[in-house]
């Protein structure tokens, strides 16, 4: 039975196929509204300063107009880093560093843009906008001496997990039969006071995905 309803599921699916090209073909890309999934890299200063390339996975929507829309994208960095912080400011013969371990960052940006030139199938586009993000598990090393040490270290990592910073976009998307492909470039400022900066004054993205039209951006009523 399961075999039979899959065979069904999937004869379903190649039916259907002609007709959301046909449905896609026949869809502008002005006054649209695009859902996509993404996959690339985010790159950050580690521990030594240097940039480094996690892996990143996502989605995002597109709704346009003619000569702009907005952007908006909810994202997942994934990796283990670590930073350091004071390990008791308040007694100099304790005046090391602390170790803190990190691991993965979600990200949701906004963005208004724009859209230059009028082609038929390929669409530059840049933006400006808003990236909030957020480490989503950062754990201070022990061992503490004492509760004010083990405060100390709870609190920098509550106040330093998450920055909002204006960011900027650049990219490119092409339409094909059955949907559309883009790339796209994001570079977005790192805060002195979030946790994941060291060094670099800023965090960079690059990303290759896949959106679908799923009809207009404009009610027609």
């Amino acid at each position: 039975m399961r075999t039979i309803r899959a065979l069904k599921i999937a004869a379903a699916i190649v039916v259907a196929l002609p007709t959301l090209a046909s449905a896609q073909r026949g869809r502008q890309f002005n006054n649209a509204w695009f859902w996509g999934a993404k996959a690339g890299g985010a790159m950050f200063g580690n521990a030594s300063g240097n940039y480094r390339a996690a892996p990143l996975a996502g989605i995002d929507w597109l709704i346009t107009r003619t000569r702009g829309g907005l952007y908006i994208s909810g994202s997942q960095a994934f990796f283990n880093e670590k930073t350091y912080t004071f390990r008791d400011p308040n007694f100099p013969i304790d005046s090391g560093y602390r170790e803190i371990h990190l691991k993965n960052m979600r990200r949701l940006d906004v963005a208004a843009v724009g859209f230059p030139g009028n082609w038929r199938n390929v669409h530059p586009y840049f933006g400006a906008g808003f990236a909030a993000a957020f480490i989503a598990d950062a754990e201070p090393v022990g061992p503490f001496y004492n509760v004010a040490q083990y405060n100390f270290a709870q609190q920098v990592v509550h106040d330093e997990k998450a920055q909002i910073a204006p960011f900027g976009i650049v990219g490119s998307q092409w339409r094909m039969k059955w949907g559309s492909l883009f790339g796209q470039i994001t570079a977005a400022s790192a805060h002195r006071d979030f946790i994941l900066y060291n060094g670099r004054s800023a965090n960079l993205t690059y990303e290759i995905g896949a959106r679908y039209n799923i009809g207009s951006s404009i009610d027609r009523n």
